[in-house]
Order: structure tokens, then C-alpha cells, then sequence
């Protein structure tokens, strides 16, 4: 059976844009012989929702979309199997829902059941539980729906109550539609295939899945849909990061799964991620400063790799602190992306402020480096005002983690990229961005890490080695090691005492940074939520 893949990118609440782009597509998929198109969940409006769904207009527009809907189907042989929220006439409870519509009416409807309240998810406060879900006869074939966890079932059967594919089993389904908004991390897409390999091959029937693609706040949606038949074989890998109306044949042959290299998910994510919060914030350029070095050279070009090189803007920003080295390094940048860079030193700013304030220019202290910091940041974001563009701010996770970042200075911005990336892997990524030609200086890349906020500064003086110290920070937050586990690994104790104590206790910095990029299994924000004041036990 040949099934339309509506592999879209939704916007969040609007829902008469998302169904305006359901129904255009409508021709296309008859076009390309389809009987069936499947959306992902809950594409109406957009997938997270968050509290935008309780909203008291959500539910009249979404039967306004649905009653389109419907009358599109009239005149077409097609059936639309499309997520949406739903709140049942005269009740209260709302379902996270799926409508089969076909022939100028709704056929069936299908409710989420297994609701995830992990990491970025938190569908219990918005939803509530389906009932058993059904397999309904559609034109000679019986369908059976999966909504996205619902698909998950077995891996987390420790954690529900229910299981979604046992009741479907008992039911002989011919086909198995899984309608997802699964969020974007590295392999995820080799975790999915194994899982849903599986969920075909227990019921020895075709598994679709449709995913979400496309970014929305803090969290990228990869597409990369997928398709098996009853043997659990592999037969249809749709792009990733690229919205389409695909085809699945569910009776194919047989095909290898296909994924890029890490670096390259993260940097599609990341391209992504900025390209979406820009044109749906509805800008069309960024602005951020372009120190000399490998942050800044890192996100100017997934910038320009988002945007093109005449949306995006960077800012030098000078001191009698930076290097000749940097202010070089930074202009070849510019000129290796194609970027406008404006020039603004700081050091008559930076004086006076000194002056006004009363303190001496030396020895430079902790509240002198952010004074630097801050003027920079006012600078970005000025630029970004007048030129009506939106703020790029460069921190990497080693940074946040550890607050070695400056509140109104260098975390200012709309979003983060590098968020969610280490040190390390900034540095990784860097040399994955040069394998074609040198775009990023590569002194940029080699020489020492440094703020460059007093003489002779590096990151090395403050913090561990970044090969060390990630490595520590991946057991603190990703694998949620305690610090006897950390140190039974080898590592000095006073050294993961610090780190350990460092990260509790900056909490309220990321509380207030830019908007992050989610690439790994565990990112500072929705995914990760620790209160400000705390008193671990550790410490």
C-alpha cells in the first residue's frame, strides 16, 4: 500500500496555516497515487503546544480546520489521518488525538494513551490518557494507530500501565500508522528504527511513521520518517531535515538505514534550529559578535549556512586585551563567510566606565572581565535593534555548566546554538566544517581558549582541560553520576568536588540565557529542570 508521508514543519498555534498546508498538499500526494496521507501528531497545532493548547480559541479553530478538512476530502479520493488536540463536546478532557477523514467525514478517532513526562515532555499537565486504542476498517483495510510513546511501549513498560501494541495485536491490524513529534538528538533516528523494527515484526504487519520536521523554541524535529514491512525490515527513509510530501510503498524491498555522521546531524540541527526561530520569529537576519574565536567562528557559520551569507552581521569588538592574532582571525572569518562585520573597539567605553565608577584599571578583576563583557553585549545588542536583526549569543555548554559566562554580556542574545555542545565538540565540529575548504582560520581552531578580558588570559587558568572537564560534565549531567561514582573513575576529587559545585550553583544563570539548541540526550532547560535554590546532598 503506497502511503503519503506529510513530513511537515507546523507552526505552533497556527492552526489555519498548518491545515491551509495539509489541504494544498492535498493534489500533490493524489498526484503522486497515494490512497492514505499521515500527518504527524498533533500537526494542527503544532507540536510542543505547552499551555498555548488550553487556550479557549484552540478548540473552535481546530473544528474549523477539521470541518475543511472534510469538505477538501469530498471532492478527492484521498483519506487524512491528521494529529490535533481535542476536547469532546461539553467535556473538559483533553485528548491528544488523531482523525481518520475521509469522504467528507470523520471515520475514526484515535487518543494518545501513554503520556511521557520525561525530559523535554510533560503531556500529563496538558492531556489526558485514551482508551484502548482500536483498529478501525478503512476501505477494505484495518487500520491500527500508535501515537508516538504509544510506539514505545515495550522499552518503557516498566513505566505504564498499558501497552498500545498488545492491544493492537489482539486486534490483527493490516497496517500500523505511528503519527510522531519526536524531538532531534544525535542517532536518535537509529534508536527509532530499531524500536519500530521491532513493533513491526512482533506483529508481523507494515509500520509507517511520520515525524514532525523543523524547529520550535529549544527543540528540533529531524523528520526522518520511516517505513517497515511485517517482517521489520526497513523499506522507506525519508530526509532528514527537510519538510516534503513523500511516498512509502510498505511493500518495497528491503533497504539499508542511511544517516549522516554525528557532526553533520548536529550541524543540520543547529541550521535548523536558527533558521526556524528566525522565520518564525519573522526576522530575517542575526547579528553577534565575532571575537577571533572558535565559538563565535562555529555559529557565524552555521549562521551562514542557516541564512546566507547578506542576512548574517558580526560585530568585532575590540579591547587593549585582544590579541592581534584575534582581530586577524576575525576578519578572515568575515571575509572567508561573506559577512558584514562591523569594528567597534571598546576601550574609550570601557575607560570611561572604569573612570565613573572609580576603580583602577589594575590589576583587572572578576567584575572588570564583565564589565568588558557587558559592554559587548550592549553593543550586539544595539546592532541587533537598529538593524532589526535577531541577537546570536556564542556560549557552549562547558561554559554554562560551569557559569563561566557573564549575565547581560556575552550570554545576551535570542538563542544559543551551542548550547548544547561541549568545548570539545565545538572543536570537533569546527574541523568538520573545514573538511571541504578552510572557512574557520585554523589558528582559530588550535591555539589556546581565551575570554581575553586581561593580559594574558586563558581558559586553562580557571577551568580544568576541556578533554577532562567534559568528560566530567558528561557523567554530572547526561549520566547523572553521583560524585563517589565520578572519583571511582579515576578522577581527582577536589577537581569534580569544584566542577560538581560549580554547576549546582549557576542555575540562575541559565535560568536567564538565550534559548538553547537540544542535540543530546540531556540539554540545559525543559530537559533538565533543577531549582535555583537547592542544597544538594553532595555538597
Amino acid at each position: 500500500m503506497k502511503i503519503g508521508i506529510a513530513q511537515f514543519d507546523p507552526i505552533v498555534g497556527a492552526i489555519d496555516i498548518n491545515a491551509d498546508l495539509l489541504i494544498q498538499s492535498m493534489a500533490q500526494f493524489e498526484a503522486l497515487g497515494v490512497s492514505l496521507v499521515v500527518t504527524p501528531e498533533m500537526f494542527l497545532m503544532g507540536y510542543p503546544p505547552m499551555d498555548l493548547v488550553a487556550h479557549p480559541t484552540v478548540q473552535p479553530k481546530v473544528e474549523a480546520a477539521l470541518a475543511r478538512i472534510m469538505g477538501a476530502t469530498q471532492s478527492s479520493s484521498l483519506g487524512i489521518v491528521v494529529g490535533a488536540p481535542w476536547v469532546a463536546s461539553g467535556g473538559s478532557r483533553r485528548f491528544n488525538s488523531v482523525f481518520l477523514i475521509s469522504d467528507g467525514k470523520v471515520q475514526f478517532r484515535w487518543d494518545k494513551q501513554l503520556l511521557p513526562f520525561y525530559d523535554v515532555f510533560y503531556d500529563p499537565r496538558l492531556f489526558v490518557s485514551g482508551e484502548p486504542t482500536h483498529v478501525v476498517e478503512w476501505r477494505g483495510v484495518r487500520l491500527g494507530v500508535l501515537i508516538c510513546e504509544d510506539a514505545w511501549a515495550d522499552v518503557y513498560s516498566d513505566d505504564y500501565l498499558v501497552n498500545p501494541i498488545t492491544q493492537l495485536m489482539t486486534q490483527s491490524p493490516d497496517l500500523v500508522l505511528v503519527p510522531t513529534a519526536s524531538p532531534f538528538e544525535v542517532n536518535k533516528t537509529q534508536q527509532r528504527t530499531t524500536v519500530l523494527s521491532k513493533v513491526a515484526a512482533r506483529m508481523g504487519k507494515p509500520v509507517v511513521m511520520v515525524n514532525q520536521v523543523g524547529a520550535q523554541d529549544d527543540v528540533v524535529y529531524s523528520g526522518s520518517s520511516l517505513a517497515f514491512n511485517g517482517k521489520g525490515e526497513l523499506v522507506a527513509q525519508f530526509p532528514e531535515f527537510i519538510a516534503g510530501a513523500f511516498v512509502a510503498d510498505t511493500e518495497g524491498s528491503s533497504i539499508e538505514l542511511s544517516v549522516p555522521s554525528d557532526l553533520a546531524q548536529v550541524a543540520l540541527a543547529i541550521e535548523t534550529a536558527i533558521r526556524g526561530y528566525v522565520q518564525k520569529s519573522k526576522f530575517s537576519s542575526v547579528v553577534l559578535g565575532v571575537s577571533g574565536g572558535i565559538d563565535s567562528a562555529v555559529v557565524a557559520t552555521l549562521a551562514v549556512r542557516a541564512l546566507g551569507h547578506e542576512n548574517v552581521i558580526g560585530l568585532a569588538m575590540p579591547s587593549i586585551y585582544s590579541s592581534d592574532e584575534s582581530s586577524r582571525d576575525a576578519r578572515i572569518l568575515a571575509q572567508n563567510l561573506g559577512i558584514k562585520l562591523l569594528e567597534i573597539p571598546i576601550q574609550s567605553i570601557y575607560s570611561e566606565s572604569l573612570s565613573q565608577l572609580g576603580w583602577e584599571p589594575s590589576p583587572v578583576t572578576l567584575p572588570m572581565e564583565n564589565l568588558q563583557s557587558r559592554i559587548r553585549g550592549t553593543m550586539i545588542m544595539a546592532i541587533a535593534n537598529q538593524t532589526q536583526s535577531l541577537a546570536l549569543s556564542t556560549g557552549n555548554k562547558s561554559e554554562l555548566a560551569l557559569g563561566y559566562c557573564t549575565l547581560y554580556g556575552d550570554m545576551n542574545g535570542a538563542i544559543a546554538p551551542l548550547s548544547d555542545l561541549y568545548k570539545t565538540d565545538v572543536i570537533r565540529l569546527a574541523s568538520w566544517l573545514n573538511q571541504d575548504q578552510e572557512v574557520i582560520p585554523e589558528y582559530t581552531i588550535t591555539r589556546p581558549p581565551s575570554a581575553e578580558l586581561r593580559p594574558d588570559q586563558t581558559d586553562q587558568e580557571s577551568l580544568p582541560a576541556y578533554e577532562v572537564l567534559d568528560q566530567i560534565l558528561g557523567y554530572i549531567i547526561e549520566k547523572q553520576k553521583s560524585k563517589a561514582e565520578i572519583v571511582a573513575l579515576g578522577y581527582a576529587e577536589a577537581m569534580v568536588t569544584d566542577i560538581i559545585r560549580k554547576c549546582h550553583r549557576n542555575e540562575f544563570k541559565r535560568r536567564q540565557a538565550a534559548t538553547g539548541v537540544k542535540v543530546s540526550t540531556c540539554a540545559f532547560g525543559p530537559g533538565r529542570r533543577i531549582p535555583i535554590l537547592a542544597q544538594w546532598p553532595e555538597e
